[in-house]
């Protein structure tokens, strides 16, 4: 992308993209404002008189982020048959970037307490939805119907957070994390139609 370095707004928005992309690899503190700068072309000074500093950078970095990934799930909403198979959609998604993103991306952040606020304000909306998609999938028939909510939200919460925390070690594949807390609960609180989306999604998965 061709930047023109008197044009403020291009210089945003590439300072946006390329921010964002180390953000997914390697994390927050991974952003240096010299490098964005001189990947840009243009003086770090720029960058400071455009966003003010880094922790304002990377607010912007992860609003887009998020409001990019509202749009997809509603999208896929609309557009599949039931919550369970954008779930799945979004799985394949995470896993086929797993090699090449720090799934801790967002959670260095005791340098940043607005982006720390910001974070924690967008956890509280994503539990809020992702209730609203099992309150959904129950309706559509992939769910059980007997499923306590509360108890349900916190054993996803749990089982995420451990996954990213034994990414970390080494000792799995994230795959493997993945398959062996998120899928199995999801198979745990599966219908029979549900169950068989999840076990064509594990055989393809297993064998890719």
């Amino acid at each position: 992308m061709i930047i023109n370095p008197t044009n403020r707004d291009d210089i945003r928005e590439r300072a946006i993209q390329t921010t964002s992309e180390i953000v997914l690899k390697c994390g927050n503190l991974s952003v240096r404002m010299d490098d964005v700068a001189q990947e840009l072309s243009v003086s770090k000074r720029t960058l400071y008189e455009i966003f003010g500093n880094k922790e304002e950078l990377l607010i912007e970095c992860f609003k887009r982020h998020t409001a990019l990934m509202s749009r997809t799930i509603e999208d896929e909403i609309n557009r599949e048959e039931d919550v369970l198979s954008v779930i799945i959609n979004h799985l394949e998604i995470i896993l086929n970037e797993s090699g090449e993103t720090d799934h801790n991306k967002f959670s260095d952040m005791d340098k940043y307490p607005r982006l720390k606020k910001i974070f924690h304000e967008h956890l509280a909306d994503m539990a809020n939805r992702m209730r609203c998609f099992m309150e959904l999938g129950v309706k559509q028939g992939v769910f059980r119907d007997d499923l306590n909510m509360d108890v349900l939200m916190k054993a996803f919460r749990t089982m995420g957070a451990m996954a990213n925390k034994e990414s970390e070690t080494g000792l799995f594949r994230y795959d493997e994390l993945i398959d062996g807390t998120m899928v199995v609960l999801l198979r745990g609180i599966a219908t029979p139609k549900g169950m068989e989306k999840l076990d064509r999604y594990r055989y393809k998965s297993n064998n890719r």
